[in-house]
């Protein structure tokens, strides 16, 4: 297959080192990598393009987390999105309007001052019957990414931060 193609070599590495290289410009390859995926978090150490598979940790907080929080959070504030689009919503939600913020008493302020410049407004249509509809998006935008700095918000199952169980990488 490879001279079908022309491939003149493979190569196969870790993708915690690739995401490391990708990442420098130099050829640095020391540092602590931080995988966010659907269902795990994964905290990697690197140390000159080696992973340290003793010192790796996991947190079962992850991107369907995120989602989830923020589905609840819409919910709860009675958002008019039809049940089973909430999801899908949410997702989409966290993927085009979310951030993390330093401070989270300072992000409600300023949501709380100016919510018209801090207010997303999302629009979709219903899957079944075609109609649109549309929900406001506020706090959500930075409490969704918080679980990971304040989990306790999310969950009583496990209270961690996520800083923590990077120093504890270390």
């Amino acid at each position: 297959m490879f001279e079908t193609f022309n491939v003149p070599g493979l190569y196969i590495a870790v993708n915690s080192v690739l995401a490391l290289a990708a990442g420098y410009t130099t050829s640095k390859m020391t540092g602590v990598v931080v995988d966010v995926g659907d269902g795990a978090t994964h905290i990697v150490p690197v140390a000159d393009g080696y992973v340290i598979g003793s010192s790796i940790k996991s947190i079962p907080i992850a991107g369907k987390d995120v989602t989830l929080f923020i589905q609840q959070l819409m919910r709860e504030r009675g958002e008019k999105i039809p049940p089973e689009d909430s999801f899908e919503a949410a997702r989409k939600v966290k993927e085009m309007y979310c951030y993390t913020c330093s401070d989270v008493v300072k992000e409600f302020n300023k949501h709380d001052k100016e919510p018209g410049k801090y207010i997303k407004h999302w629009r979709g249509i219903r899957p079944k019957t075609g109609a649109p509809y549309s929900c406001d998006i506020g706090y959500e935008r930075f409490l969704g990414p918080e679980v990971f700095f304040s989990p306790e918000i999310y969950s009583s199952d496990f209270t961690t931060p996520l800083p923590v169980v990077i120093d504890k990488c270390i």
